[in-house]
């Protein structure tokens, strides 16, 4: 038994030997959101993400990654909205926005990444068409996508008796470098 479990052993250190590791380049990354209320517009800003990723050899492509933002740093350049956005997204409760990839889906002038976003306590697959733009060094990923507040089990509040669209806006752009 002890044999078998050697070679297991063995085996997935030299997997994990054999991957490459990329770290989020926090300086040059940021997630916005863009929210919609019948009276006014407004965007919020998180530059302060954490996330890895890891390929299986030194190229320029890695395979799985994940992403982490922690709620309280979205910033909307207006801080009562920003302080009532942590109580309705029960902040105390579900601290951070995640964003899982275990497949990404090459074509010729675009990636799909295929993920899990966990958020307000909810995962939910989704599907997210992404530039990407790679050196030797480091790979960039940016795009869009929309999600419902309502799909995570939110009910946004309403002001002047009218609701905040369900309807929220994500652009990203993110940047990792090749750990060294």
């Amino acid at each position: 038994m002890r044999p078998l479990l050697l070679f297991f052993l063995l085996s997935a250190s030299s997997l994990v030997a054999q991957q490459t590791v990329w770290t989020l380049d926090q300086p040059s990354s940021k997630i916005t959101y863009k929210a919609v209320h019948p009276l006014h517009k407004w965007t919020g800003v998180n530059n302060q993400l954490k996330g890895i990723a890891h390929a299986k050899t030194d190229a320029t492509l890695f395979d799985r990654f994940a992403i982490l933002a922690e709620v309280k740093d979205f910033d909307s350049q207006n801080s009562n909205r920003d302080a009532h956005a942590l109580e309705v997204l029960d902040v105390l409760d579900f601290p951070q926005v995640k964003f899982y990839c275990e497949k990404i889906e090459r074509q010729p002038n675009s990636v799909t990444l295929l993920g899990v976003i966990e958020f307000h306590g909810v995962k939910i697959e989704k599907s997210i068409e992404t530039k990407w733009q790679a050196t030797e060094e480091t790979i960039n990923l940016s795009g869009t996508f929309d999600f419902k507040a309502s799909d995570f089990g939110l009910d946004l509040p309403s002001f002047m008796l009218a609701k905040i669209q369900d309807e929220i806006q994500i652009l990203f752009d993110v940047t990792f470098k090749k750990a060294k």
